[in-house]
């Protein structure tokens, strides 16, 4: 039998062995803290990473370029004028290209689907990367159009009684819907379509008694509006005019208004889900598929408040912006703002990741394909550059 001595010594030994293990195991738990933290550190510096300067990595030579119009498209850009239009990927290569004699021509994008259509005339082209151009006769003037992922079409029509918005199948030369409009329901001014093609707003607007008066529908295309002529939502803004709809996915979209905005979602059956008023006039208004943002200024003022929220509303950002700009857009987590000299990005954080200028004439700044790669439009033509530091 073992003695007393004996077993005091082996549970002296295993308390050891016990200290020693708690030790190894809080020093493993600390290295790991340490190195999480160091981690969190690293990335967040390269996350707010502030860039001074920036590399060329492409040039696009561009005939006319300064007559020409551009739009971001599917990592690359849409150019286009009067007689014709053409897309280009990040290298510069072809994708795509048509040509039309149209006196007002204006695009609109989404995904690789995209709508060239003459305003004030009766003729549109719809281009996917597949499609080498679709052709579409309307019989009325054409106000706006606008396109999903599948290449659905909505198309603003003017007739001389009233507007009124059709949407089409451009693939089956197929009218899907008509929306007619009427002077009591007030004239359209604004309207976009869902990313897979199911579902339209509109903005209208009407005067009645000397007050104008704003009006926003929702029509889905499913069986969930057959029975209400695809309405399946309204909502009245007595004070105010609704003048831009935007998607921001499938089940939301924005409606900008020059007190504020709105987001609408579950648009089967539509619901306010945020809101936001404000004091001050909106310079511009700007959003992506997670984030809405303005610029928000008095009447004159060179300085203004650049605001930026979640889709609950909640304000995630609020910084001083010069109001001097010749555009501004969200991409992403990012907002571009460039004026004819000098280009700068913003986080929704709020942080200046980049600010730089140059000599020639900026008429456009997009985001391109890859980290920290953008697309600077001058008169010169297309550059592909990225940032660096000096």
């Amino acid at each position: 039998m073992e003695s007393l001595v004996g077993r005091s010594q082996d549970v002296l030994v295993m308390e050891e062995r016990r200290r020693r293990r708690r030790k190894i195991i809080l020093s493993c738990f600390g290295g790991i803290a340490i190195a999480a933290l160091i981690l969190v550190v690293l990335v967040n510096q390269y996350i707010n990473h502030r860039y001074n300067n920036y590399r060329v990595e492409q040039s696009i030579s561009v005939k006319n370029s300064n007559t020409m119009q551009y739009q971001p498209y599917a990592g690359g850009v849409i150019k286009y004028s009067r007689d014709g239009v053409s897309a280009v990927n990040a290298s510069g290569k072809d994708l795509w290209n048509g040509s039309y004699d149209m006196d007002h021509p204006e695009v609109d994008i989404c995904g690789t689907s995209a709508v060239v259509a003459d305003i004030g005339g009766k003729i549109l082209y719809v281009y996917t990367e597949k499609e080498k151009g679709i052709e579409m006769a309307m019989d009325y003037k054409i106000l706006q159009a606008r396109i999903s992922e599948q290449g659905v079409v909505a198309v603003m029509l003017e007739d001389t009684a009233s507007n009124m918005i059709h949407v089409y199948d451009p693939y089956e030369d197929k009218l899907l819907v008509e929306i007619p409009t009427n002077v009591e329901k007030g004239y359209p001014v604004a309207m976009d379509i869902s990313l897979d093609g199911t579902s339209v707003v509109v903005s209208y607007v009407c005067v009645t008694g000397g007050i104008v008066e704003s009006r926003a529908a929702f029509y889905n295309f499913t069986n969930v509006g057959e029975n209400t002529n695809c309405l399946v939502g309204a909502q009245e803004y007595k004070d105010r005019v609704v003048s831009e709809v935007q998607y921001l996915d499938d089940s939301r979209v924005c409606l900008f208004h020059e007190k504020g905005y709105s987001i609408w979602g579950n648009l089967k059956k539509p619901a306010e889900v945020a809101k936001q008023d404000f004091k001050k006039e909106i310079v511009s208004g700007f959003c992506a598929t997670d984030y809405v943002g303005v610029v928000l200024a008095d009447a004159g003022e060179e300085q203004g408040q650049m605001k930026v929220y979640n889709l609950k509303g909640k304000e995630v950002m609020s910084r001083k912006i010069s109001t001097e700009y010749t555009h501004i857009a969200m991409s992403g987590k990012e907002i571009l703002v460039n004026t004819a000299t000098d280009c700068s990005v913003y986080l929704v954080n709020g942080v200046q990741k980049w600010k730089c200028s140059t000599k020639k004439k900026i008429l456009h700044f997009f985001p391109a394909e890859g980290m920290n790669r953008y697309f600077l439009i001058t008169d010169n033509g297309i550059e592909k550059i990225k940032l660096k530091n000096k």
